[in-house]
């Protein structure tokens, strides 16, 4: 059995071992070079020796980690064959990447008929999204699996953490997962995913506002927000202590937090009566690599409106914010 966290970023396997469950990461990202000539082409394979990359045509189309450097070392960002959650259905190279890159997570399977189960996102409710479909992001990860040996079994993603997460609270609270297109939000109550639903901005969007404010490629601000060594839980006297990428960040960071309680606050009483009375205060936990930089449960913490309609007794971090959601659906592909 193995679970599949298919995020905007990076897509992730989880799959149970003998001893322990072994994880395998993967950036969800493409760089393409047309070579100008045959002898070009020739060069350019020989360079790229060792690194994840397959040919298209006369192109070569570089996969994962090494997309993303070759485009830094170019003052380029690197493409996504994903957005928001979804199959871009604007990168034309989106279908072979994709299929490349579950081909490396996955391999052959260990036995035939072999379950997978994947994560899928949920509608945002903050905005119309005219190319957000999930069902034709559905069938073509049915496809990829299907076609390499494998039974598909999607799952929406909050819904994974919260298998993960909340068995010590009766499977009843809040996960939210902050990916890079979007975060995703699962209620549950003992056991059952009650309301499930995303909102249209996370990591990509603090990328795409700070590198206009610094006028920088997003490569170079998603590499800065992963790599720096400063707390989004800063107060205004100290950002502006921050060096510009550094601040720019912040600043976005903490509009993000602002947004999402606003948003989740407004969606929850936008459904009045059909939000579950619980009798005790329930736990909200926090994943994804968006919400793995220094202070950000501590931002969620302090932008909590006093108001918000149900009673939260704590905002917690999953035990393994990148790779809880493999690890739910994992978990669901064993009983599923």
């Amino acid at each position: 059995m193995v679970g599949l966290d298919v995020g905007t970023s990076t897509l992730i396997s989880a799959r149970e071992m003998k001893t322990k469950t072994k994880y395998k990461l993967f950036r969800d990202a493409f760089y393409k070079i047309n070579p100008s000539s045959p002898f070009a082409a020739k060069m350019i394979e020989k360079g790229l020796s060792g690194k994840s990359y397959f040919k298209k045509d006369n192109s070569f189309i570089i996969v994962g980690q090494d997309a993303i450097d070759k485009a830094v070392e170019r003052n380029e960002s690197a493409l996504r064959p994903m957005v928001k959650g979804v199959v871009s259905p604007k990168e034309k190279e989106a279908f072979d990447v994709l299929k490349h890159i579950v081909k490396e997570l996955l391999g052959e399977p260990i036995s035939a008929g072999e379950k997978v189960a994947y994560s899928v996102p949920a509608q945002p409710v903050d905005q119309e999204e005219d190319n957000f479909d999930v069902g034709y992001h559905t069938d073509v990860f049915n496809s990829f699996m299907s076609s390499i040996g494998y039974v598909p079994i999607a799952l929406n993603e909050a819904e994974a953490i919260c298998y993960s997460e909340l068995m010590e609270d009766d499977l009843t609270g809040i996960s939210c997962s902050w990916g890079a297109g979007m975060v995703n939000i699962c209620l549950m109550s003992v056991g059952e995913a009650i309301l499930k639903f995303s909102l249209g901005r996370s990591g990509d969007w603090i990328d795409r506002m700070a590198a206009i404010a610094t006028n920088l490629p997003d490569s170079a601000i998603q590499i800065e927000k992963e790599q720096g060594d400063f707390d989004v839980s800063v107060s205004k006297a100290d950002m502006d202590t921050l060096e510009s990428i550094p601040k720019a960040i912040v600043v976005y960071y903490q509009r993000l937090a602002s947004y999402f309680w606003a948003n989740f606050k407004a969606y929850l009483e936008a459904k009045g009566s059909n939000i579950p009375k619980f009798k005790n205060p329930i736990p909200i936990v926090l994943s994804g690599g968006t919400s793995s930089v220094k202070g950000f449960r501590e931002l969620i913490e302090q932008t909590k409106p006093v108001d918000f309609p149900i009673e939260i007794s704590e905002i917690r971090h999953a035990k393994d914010p990148l790779y809880v959601v493999a690890r739910g659906c994992l978990l669901y592909s064993q009983v599923g």
